[in-house]
């Protein structure tokens, strides 16, 4: 009987010869049935020792993964759980991208990229007078920004947006250059305004002489005191003289409209006033709109509006928010 154990034996080992440690096995390749295990471990010498090998290898950690995987902890399991770490991951990528996107938008439209490099600026409704190393007086309207260039041969001064007003100290040597959307507003000694404006230039002279020009340098003009001019695209355009005392009222305080269409005046006050007034009826856009207004009073200055039209009515939703309709 023993002889027959050992044949048994030797015709197991070519089995068990062909074993590749490197090569990760399933726990099928090293299944035996009791009866063989139990003579393996019986028998001396080589056929035991491997029967041990084959009992270790069957409890593995390779082995012991494969059957996990083949139980309950499937492999699908697991990629279903790396896959959802993976997705989360994303969202939170997509999350926080778009809360980048919206902080970048909000600043951009309560601190526009043309007040980046402002040496001086005015929030909405607010007006700030400074004085320049050369002794020139600025005083800036609501939403302004200007920058300061000067050297040895030239002072200028930029203005990036909103409305300024210059008292120029006299230095013949040393011009005295306002840059505005291109156009150019040049002084010696004087007192002027400057305003920027959709996309044109504005300007009023209280005091001297001003010479200004285009941005293509393709017309010049000079203009005498009560003059103004606007500035676009298509050249130079003067208007009618008037009282330098009525220029540029918003330094003493006041918002006045000259026969101003509804939009406009909307838009002017919506520069100074805290909140927004929103005009729906625009059937009433161009209707005109005449009068002297207070900054300090605009609530009154809408109240008017009825007044002057009407047609209109006005809904104050919150202090913040009135709808004109």
């Amino acid at each position: 009987m023993q002889t027959n154990a050992l044949t048994h034996f030797n015709s197991l080992t070519p089995t068990l010869s062909v074993i590749d440690p490197d090569i990760a096995p399933s726990s099928a390749s090293v299944q035996l049935s009791r009866d063989e295990r139990e003579l393996l471990r019986q028998s001396p010498g080589q056929g035991g020792r491997q029967a041990k090998a084959a009992d270790a290898l069957a409890a593995s950690p390779v082995a012991m993964l494969d059957s996990r995987l083949r139980g309950n902890d499937s492999l699908g399991d697991f990629k279903v759980r790396v896959n959802t770490r993976t997705r989360r991951r994303g969202q939170s990528l997509t999350l926080a991208a778009a809360c980048c996107a919206m902080l970048a938008v909000t600043l951009t439209a309560l601190y526009p990229p043309a007040f980046w490099r402002a040496d001086y600026s005015t929030g909405k409704g607010e007006q700030r007078s400074v004085t320049l190393a050369d002794g020139s007086r600025v005083m800036l309207n609501t939403g302004t920004a200007l920058a300061i260039h000067f050297d040895a041969g030239l002072r200028r001064v930029e203005l990036l947006a909103g409305e300024a007003f210059f008292e120029v100290a006299k230095n013949p040597q040393q011009p005295f250059v306002v840059a505005a959307a291109g156009s150019e507003v040049r002084a010696v000694g004087t007192a002027f305004a400057v305003k920027l404006q959709s996309e044109q230039t504005q300007v009023e002279l209280v005091e001297g002489i001003v010479e200004i020009q285009d941005e293509g340098q393709q017309h010049y003009e000079r203009l005498a005191v009560g003059q103004s001019a606007s500035i676009d695209a298509n050249g130079i355009a003067l208007k009618h003289a008037g009282h330098p005392d009525g220029m540029a009222l918003w330094r003493a305080g006041y918002l006045q409209f000259d026969g101003l269409p509804l939009r406009d005046a909307i838009a002017q006050i919506n520069q100074y006033r805290p909140g927004r007034v929103v005009l729906l009826n625009t059937a009433l856009a161009d209707k005109r709109i005449s009068g002297l207004f207070r900054l300090d009073a605009l609530d009154q200055a809408i109240a008017s509006l009825n007044a002057a039209i009407p047609a209109l009515q006005i809904v104050s939703i919150t202090p913040y928010l009135v709808v004109l309709r």
